[in-house]
Parts: structure tokens; sequence; C-alpha cells
């Protein structure tokens, strides 16, 4: 049987809670109904979630506390949800320090795969697609993705910055400049691993 005849094998990488986690299933569900072979990457956590809907998980580390640990999940689950300091928290503990792990799962993951479609955090996406030059698709889940110098996002712990933001895409612009150069230090893990691959500093 051809790969025509078989679908094609469609990974994708995500992490996160289950507002990550659920439109990836959606359209898992709907490339399986039209005859496709999809793989949905991400942590071990959603295995039981996943595989009773037909679909394979591919785990890919950190593993995040199991429902049989619902403390430990609690605990990890309002660090990450707390307004202020939430993102900030689940950059540095719960994904920034995996990039080695993160980025062997998921090269093994897309082995003989013939598409990789990334949510925004699993940042050994691009890496990945780079390396192995598989045909690679990006995906965006929250409007404050797109860092439209028109209409910026605006950080809950900061809500006052849309007056600034407002009033002209050059103060815009500015701003999120500054953003990046406040948050650029926090990706050095990202830059490490590219870094050890032979792979320019960005994406």
């Amino acid at each position: 049987m051809n790969r025509t005849a078989q679908g094609r094998r469609i990974v994708i990488s995500t992490f996160g809670s289950f507002g990550d986690l659920h439109p990836y299933i959606a359209v898992a569900l709907e490339l399986k109904r039209r005859g496709h072979r999809p793989v949905i990457a991400t942590t071990e956590l959603y295995r039981e979630k996943v595989e009773p809907l037909g679909l394979e998980l591919h785990r890919v580390r950190p593993d995040m506390p199991s429902y049989d640990e619902p403390d430990k999940l609690s605990a990890m689950v309002e660090s990450v949800v707390n307004e202020r300091t939430g993102p900030k928290t689940l950059l540095k503990t719960l994904i920034l320090p995996y990039q080695h792990e993160m980025y062997e799962d998921l090269r093994a993951a897309v082995e003989g795969a013939d598409l990789l479609l990334t949510h925004p955090l699993p940042f050994v996406g691009p890496i990945v697609a780079q390396v192995t030059g598989i045909p690679w698709v990006s995906s965006v889940l929250a409007p404050g993705s797109f860092l439209s110098n028109y209409d910026p996002p605006v950080p809950p712990q900061f809500p006052p910055l849309h007056k600034l933001t407002a009033r002209s895409p050059a103060l815009s612009r500015a701003v999120m400049w500054l953003a990046r150069k406040r948050f650029d230090p926090l990706f050095e893990p990202v830059y490490s691993l590219r870094a050890e691959l032979g792979l320019p500093r960005g994406g």
C-alpha cells in the first residue's frame, strides 16, 4: 500500500492546558476522518484523554504531575495561572529548562512523518523542522500571539498599557521592542540549543 492510500502521517505538537490541547484534538479527529494518521505529540498526562478517542499520542517531556497526584497537579496549575507571575513561571519552570528533552522527543515523533503542525509553546518545533527538513505549519490559538503594531496584545499584568499603545503604531512598536529586550534573556536555553545544532540564533 502506498503512502497516498494510507494517508499522511501528521504530527501535531502542543503543550499546555486543555485549551491548548482540545483544538488540536479536533484537528486530529478531522484528519483521521479524512484518512490521515495524526499523532499528537504532547505531555504524557494527556494520554488517557487522547487515546480513548482513537488517536495516537507520542510522549514529549517534560512530564506534568499526573491525575494520581492531585495536590502536585493543583499546585502546578495554580502557579501558572497566576495573573501576574504565571506566564513567567510557565516559561522558567515548565518549558525552557527542558529544551533538549523536548527536542529529542519531538524529533523522534516526526521520524517518517509527512508534516509537522506546531502550537506556539513548543519552541523546539521550528528547530526540528529546520534540522529534519520536514514540512512545517505553525499555528496560534490566541489573538495575543499576533504581535500587531495596530492592535497589540495587552498583558493582564499591565492593563493601562492599552492607553499608550492605542495612540499610534509607532508607540506600539516601541513597547514591543522594549518587551523583547526585557524577556529575550529568558530564551537563552532555546538559543543555546540552536547553537549546538549549528543553527542561527533566530528562528
